[in-house]
């Protein structure tokens, strides 16, 4: 880019390094794809939640396998009195077995007597543990009964898989929350590198070059004068362009909105034409002049900005009475602004710009059928400012402070 080129709206004007931005987006990406698979992993969750939910076949099969040791449990207690009498037989038939044998010790060895023996403790251990083992057995039964019941009533509510479901319902809220920050991430690495091509916000031409190659952008140390850190260059349009006159206080009654004006340049084969735009409300007291706003009938490329040009001021064309009187300028305010002095007269208060302060103006106001503007036959004019805001602790020459403008119904 050099100064005075002409470039379109969106064009690239100036490069930024976009390494950093680059990565930046890289590292929002990545994070921006773990977040989906998160998502994607909690409603896989769900899913296998609400069919547990649904379905609940474990707890089935934990409450069958209960009851099928408790069913094993009843067969055993029913069973156990004909194994307590067969116990019971065989230790009558070890007893009767020994004696004989012990009687007959002179026929039989003493290995025998010692078999009988020992057949004998044996029947009389397996007698005393079957009479031992209804105990257990019934206490095994009432435990499983317990929790056959426990794990019925656990199918019937269902309150890990209910809190399963749930918790997984607020995992999944709480992954599409951080998908979306991600989102968010994403867009605004994707902006920052944008940003790194500076584009022309509108057809134009470059103005000034303010920021250099290698030099630092957005930095408060790399400044310019009148410029902040931020700044690369500064356009115009042409067509936009409007001259600044300063108007001496005496002639400002001779200007008017949209009179014809020539503006003139050494540099210009012919003048060109222009109208008044809008008259200033803020004077150079040092100068004694207010500034004069006046608008280029047609863009001209030899004018430029800041470029010192010659004003002339034409006078209107002559009109006849009738059209002069139908254009004739009238000066509206609205009611509320409207006071009364001690004597009865209508006064309105006005901003004296270069003194800033306040003071009344007497006015004479004309025939009004109601509503909320009153016209002014005399007192004011077209550069007149008038306060809108409260004034009823206004003196003559209190000092004010202008924060701006109102529209014409004192708003």
């Amino acid at each position: 880019m050099v100064e005075d080129q002409k470039v379109k709206q969106g064009e690239p004007i100036a490069l930024l390094v976009k390494e950093d931005a680059a990565l930046t987006l890289r590292a929002a990406t990545a994070n921006l794809k773990l977040r989906e698979a998160e998502l994607e992993q909690a409603k896989a969750t769900l899913a296998a939640a609400e069919v547990r939910l649904a379905q609940p076949v474990h707890r089935e099969a934990t409450l069958r396998a209960a009851e099928a040791e408790l069913a094993k449990i009843e067969t055993e207690l029913k069973n156990l009195p004909f194994m307590v009498r067969r116990a019971q037989a065989e230790l009558n038939f070890a007893q009767t077995d020994y004696k004989r044998r012990l009687s007959a010790k002179a026929a039989v060895t003493q290995r025998s007597v010692d078999e009988a023996l020992t057949a004998l403790e044996s029947a009389r251990a397996a007698s005393e543990e079957l009479e031992g083992r209804k105990v257990s057995l019934v206490a095994e039964r009432k435990a499983l009964k317990a929790r056959c019941i426990a794990l019925q009533r656990e199918l019937d509510l269902l309150t890990e898989e209910i809190q399963a479901r749930d918790e997984t319902v607020a995992i999944i809220q709480a992954a599409a929350a951080r998908l979306d920050q991600a989102r968010v991430a994403v867009d605004q690495a994707k902006l920052t590198l944008d940003r790194m091509t500076i584009r022309a916000p509108v057809s134009g031409r470059i103005y000034r070059l303010i920021g250099h190659p290698g030099s630092s952008v957005g930095n408060m140390l790399t400044q310019t004068t009148g410029y902040d850190g931020s700044t690369v260059v500064t356009m115009y349009q042409p067509e936009m362009l409007q001259v600044r006159v300063d108007v001496r206080f005496e002639d400002i009654p001779k200007v008017s909105l949209n009179q014809p004006v020539q503006i003139n340049n050494p540099a210009l084969s012919q003048p060109v034409t222009g109208k008044v735009l809008f008259i200033s409300s803020e004077a150079d007291i040092q100068k004694n002049t207010l500034q004069v706003k006046v608008d280029i009938d047609a863009a001209n490329p030899v004018l430029k900005p800041e470029m010192l040009v010659d004003v002339t001021f034409l006078a209107p064309e002559p009109a006849n009475d009738a059209e002069a009187e139908k254009e004739e300028t009238r000066i509206y305010i609205p009611r509320n602004m409207i006071e009364q002095n001690t004597a009865g007269q209508n006064i309105v208060w006005i901003a004296d710009q270069s003194s800033r302060t306040a003071r009344p103006q007497i006015i004479q106001t004309g025939t009004s059928p109601g509503g909320p503007l009153v016209e002014v036959t005399n007192g004011l004019n077209l550069t007149s400012h008038l306060i809108s805001s409260s004034t009823a602790d206004l003196e003559p020459g209190d000092r004010i402070s202008i924060t701006g403008e109102t529209d014409q119904k004192g708003n």
